[in-house]
């Protein structure tokens, strides 16, 4: 919707005539995690809390752990629907976390990746309770439900386990509701698409026995196509002579036919060795074409432009949710609770048509094929005899994906008689199954015998195709009937039980000694299951590994199934030393270890050790050593093949003097054709079982280190500032997913080690495929600074005025992988993601009676692609002999900084009790910096951290009884 005046006045009419939800905004430093406690018990009990990152209960907020807080109030006052938009804001996010803007290997959730280390090294809890990587999803709970977002940026593996490397992020829902509430929001961007609507119920009952809380959301988000925006509507490339605007696929409706040189048609054509019949555009004959019809191809003109075919820029999904949250005193000292969450998302990715060529499906059409007009045999001798054809009459690819997420936590707590111990033991179940289907795909297999048919149709018992004319009927009546849309299951499974008691075990001169004990046992499972006509086969003929299936090597993948259980123990202590003398208004000291044996790689134990030293009251020092470790998840090890297009370079294509190195298997690589190659990502048991990897997979493990102060000045109430300096170091890195064939192709070719056995050559020495398999490799050193300053001015005649700034900033982030070490601060890579050097986020919000406003602004430091020389790292720009050498445009390429604007206001109808809010995200309409696709693989850009949508206008309305 542009920004009109009819359609702007139109927008605020609406949302005048429901009433306003918006109040201050609170980005803050730590709250509580829970304070629940009823009012009958006694007054320790009721001042007790637990602030996230410790199991320690209480009186202080603010301790050794840095937590940032998003509160109820800047919830509303966003506007979001979502609260992935939310946390994905911060600052101390980098990396690549997945969004619902990822189209492109996508699936519709949004995760959490602080301080760039990943969503696997990240964990997410919901009121304090475990929620598997496998099953991360920041918009699982509604936003109505949720009270604030705690976000611990600091290594919690002591307290939480695997996984809290980077951080915590704990959502806690809002309890003790009583009445109830309606609310709708909708939006729209400013070109017209992009449309959200959302809607919730909540009903909640609360006595003096206990409370339940119940309700409903449903939101639904329309598409946003890459053809709609400028930087997005053409493929862009950056090449070592020039920068193509206007680039694109080599696989066109034309097709793109490889020739020896020297064969008739190379020679008729002068010497060129591919050749197409109409470049970018389907042929428009539909009779068998001859030899003479042919031309070379021009990869300048002839490039296939799918961005503009059908790629989003944000898919479509919808949401469903619903939750029940409860608790009843059964007697004075025990209490019985649960929480229940059902979530169902819908979401729909959308792809151009099929790529097709016959050297990764396994085809060969002999020289006397019957349609041949060149003579010559395709397909036997790797990328350099293939056929390419973007296979435009199947329509656009994409899948339809259904993911069902249910968790359950059941429990009792409570206190032992008159003491100030607590206790607590709950049983936990968590599950989702993701059901997806993919759309437009060939069954290859029933298809295969065309290709090498040399005799006329109706002559044998084979009818040939036409591959040199996809516009020809009879090749569209064979494509049609063999389209396939071939599904695939995937079931995670998670059951816990844990019991902890927490209290004071004796008292000191500064304090009681506090105390917090637990034990828990966690079983993780996995079970997918395939399409037979995407079931991978392994076999290796003549020694050489292949992997099938009947449908495209593209999507073919493999069931799996396995798990493993984990038994754990800890403890924590808190310890005061001194208090109310000279200099020292308190010195505490925070103990913590836990034990955890793994049943399928063995036990650990890690630990921490806090400081917190105010030497007068308004003024906290803290620091916190932990150790750190990530166990390998169920699909790290168990998971079967499934097929990958990652984007990567061949570090032996093209060069001379190299077929020695190992990763070159003997051969003198010819130049790579195609930027992407075939991968198949799989668990490292599978991979060790068939010979494709060499790896053994074992937890990666490492230290986090975080000093800093918090000062909250009592001659200046409202005044307050934070500072923390962090350290991270890991080893025994675990390197799994999509996408990670580069770091195999450059690791081998550095070190000439076990990874090599990952690659694998077809006869001319191109690439057949990378086993992207789980593996362990190198280490990661990453170091930084977060500052905060917060103040809500005193009252004045014209309003309230509360403002807020927090900020990161990325000193290092280094990897040792490959051989060397890759200096990723201040840098956009496209395996590890974006690590701008500086991020912040800035906010002030007014409130004068009914009426309330918010301004956030959200920045993204400059970013650089690219390095000076090989020695450093990848090059920003491509090419097929030596992108550093005699470049004019690279090799590195640089991006200046990204702010963003989002604005609201709201009026508060007290007769009503109902609240109306419109506002404006990304008031400039700030568009996306333009990476290019040889550094990414959605929309031109890094869509993880960069608005993609544009200027979007929103309203809301709810109402409480």
């Amino acid at each position: 919707m542009r920004l009109d005046a009819n359609k702007l006045s139109s927008a605020v009419r609406l949302a005048l005539s429901f009433g306003v939800a918006a109040t201050a905004t609170t980005l803050g430093t730590a709250q509580a995690q829970t304070a629940n406690n009823n009012t009958d018990q006694k007054s320790q009990s009721l001042e007790t809390i637990v602030v996230t990152g410790s199991n320690i209960r209480r009186v202080d907020i603010e301790t050794a752990n840095p937590v940032v807080t998003i509160d109820r109030a800047a919830i509303q006052a966003s506007g979001k629907v979502n609260l992935g938009d939310l946390v994905q804001d911060l600052p101390s996010m980098a990396g690549n976390a997945m969004t619902p803007a990822v189209n492109n290997g996508g699936i519709g959730t949004a995760g959490v990746s602080l301080r760039g280390l990943g969503s696997n090294r990240t964990l997410l809890l919901i009121n304090g309770h475990r929620i598997p990587f496998q099953l991360q999803d920041l918009n699982l709970l509604p936003v109505a439900i949720v009270e604030r977002i705690e976000v611990l940026n600091d290594g919690a593996s002591a307290v939480y386990g695997s996984d809290a490397i980077g951080g915590v992020v704990n959502i806690i829902t809002r309890s003790n509701y009583q009445g109830a509430e309606f609310g709708l929001d909708f939006g729209e961007s400013d070109r017209d698409d992009g449309q959200r609507q959302a809607y919730h119920a909540i009903f909640g009952q609360t006595t003096d026995k206990g409370s339940i809380v119940f309700g409903i959301q449903y939101d639904k988000q329309d598409p946003v196509s890459a053809a709609n925006r400028d930087f997005s509507r053409n493929a862009q490339y950056a090449y070592n002579t020039s920068i193509n605007t206007h680039g694109g696929s080599s696989r066109t409706p034309g097709g793109r036919f490889f020739v020896p040189k020297g064969s008739p048609i190379s020679t008729a054509l002068g010497g060129c060795t591919s050749v197409t019949l109409s470049g970018l555009n389907l042929p428009s004959t539909t009779t068998p074409p001859k030899a003479g019809e042919f031309r070379c191809y021009d990869a300048k003109n002839d490039q296939f432009n799918f961005q503009a075919v059908g790629n989003y820029n944000l898919i479509p999904n919808e949401r469903t949710g619903f939750f029940v949250l409860g608790n009843y005193k059964l007697t004075d000292n025990v209490e019985a609770y649960t929480e229940l969450l059902y979530h169902k998302m819908v979401a729909h990715t959308q792809l151009a048509p099929y790529p097709f060529d016959l050297v990764s499906n396994g085809l060969v059409i002999p020289a006397n094929q019957f349609y041949n007009p060149f003579g010559v045999t395709f397909g036997t001798n790797g990328a350099s005899s293939t056929i390419a054809m973007r296979l435009t009459s199947l329509g656009n690819r994409g899948s339809k994906i259904a993911n069902t997420t249910e968790e359950g936590n059941f429990g009792f707590k409570g206190n032992f008689g008159d003491t100030s111990w607590n206790w607590d033991a709950h049983m936990s179940y968590g599950k989702s199954t993701v059901e997806s289907r993919a759309l437009n795909y060939l069954n290859i297999s029933t298809i295969a015998p065309a290709f090498g048919c040399t005799t006329a149709p109706g002559a044998a018992a084979c009818t040939p195709i036409d591959i040199f004319n996809q516009s020809d009927p009879n090749t569209l009546a064979i494509f049609n009937a063999a389209k396939i849309n071939p599904f695939s299951t995937f079931l995670y499974q998670t059951r816990s039980v844990e019991a902890s008691a927490n209290g004071s075990l004796f008292a000191l001169p500064a304090g009681d000694v506090q105390a917090a004990i637990g034990a828990l046992y966690r079983k993780e499972y996995l079970n997918s299951q395939v399409d037979p006509l995407t079931n991978t086969t392994f076999s290796a003929p003549g020694g050489v590994p292949n992997l099938a299936c009947p449908g495209p090597s593209s999507i073919c993948s493999s069931p799996a199934q396995g798990g493993f259980n984990v038994k754990e123990a800890y403890a924590e202590l808190l310890i005061p030393i001194l208090k109310d003398l000279p200099f020292v208004h308190s010195l505490n000291v925070d103990l913590g270890d836990r034990f955890s044996k793994y049943s399928n790689f063995g036990s650990t134990s890690n630990w921490k050790a806090a400081i917190e030293f105010r030497p007068i009251e308004d003024l906290l020092l803290r620091g916190t050593v932990a150790k750190v470790f990530r166990a390998p998840t169920p699909t790290n090890l168990f998971a079967g093949p499934s097929a990958d297009a990652p984007t990567a370079t061949d570090p032996c294509a093209g060069k001379a003097g190299v077929s020695g190195n190992a990763a070159c298997k003997g051969f003198n690589v010819p130049p790579q054709v195609f930027s992407q190659l075939t991968g198949y990502v799989m668990g490292s048991q599978f991979a060790a079982e068939h010979g494709l990897s060499a790896a053994v997979l074992q937890p990666e493990f490492g230290k986090s280190f975080d000093y800093g102060f918090v000062y909250d000045p009592n001659w200046l109430p409202g005044l307050s500032f934070n500072g923390d300096y962090y350290r991270i170091l890991l080893d025994n890195l675990i390197v799994s997913g999509a996408g990670i064939a580069q770091t195999i192709l450059t690791q081998c070719f550095n070190t000439q080690g076990a990874l090599c056995s990952n690659i694998v050559r077809g006869p001319d020495g191109s690439i057949k495929f990378v086993t992207e398999a789980s593996f362990n490799s190198g280490d990661l050193v990453t170091q930084g600074f977060d500052i905060g300053a917060h103040y809500r001015l005193p009252e004045t005649a014209w309003g309230n005025f509360r403002i807020g700034f927090d900020g990161t900033y990325i000193q290092k982030w280094n990897i040792d992988q490959g051989g060397f070490i890759q200096h990723l601060a201040g840098h956009f890579d496209k395996t590890f993601g974006n690590f701008a050097r500086v991020r912040a986020l800035a906010s002030l919000d007014w409130n004068m009676g009914p009426f309330t406003a918010n301004w956030t602004t959200r920045y993204v430091g400059p970013i650089t692609i690219g390095y000076a020389n090989a020695g450093l790292g990848p090059s920003g720009v491509e090419s097929s002999t030596d992108a550093y050498a005699g470049n004019p445009v690279g090799p590195a390429l640089h991006f200046g900084a990204q702010t963003y604007h989002n604005v609201s206001l709201g009026y508060n109808i007290e007769p009503l009790n109902a609240f109306v809010q419109v506002g404006i995200d990304n008031v400039g309409d700030k568009q996306a910096p333009i990476l290019y696709l040889n550094n990414v693989l959605n929309a031109n850009t890094d869509v993880g951290t960069y608005d993609t949508v544009g200027r979007f206008y929103h309203a809301s309305f709810s109402v409480k009884f």
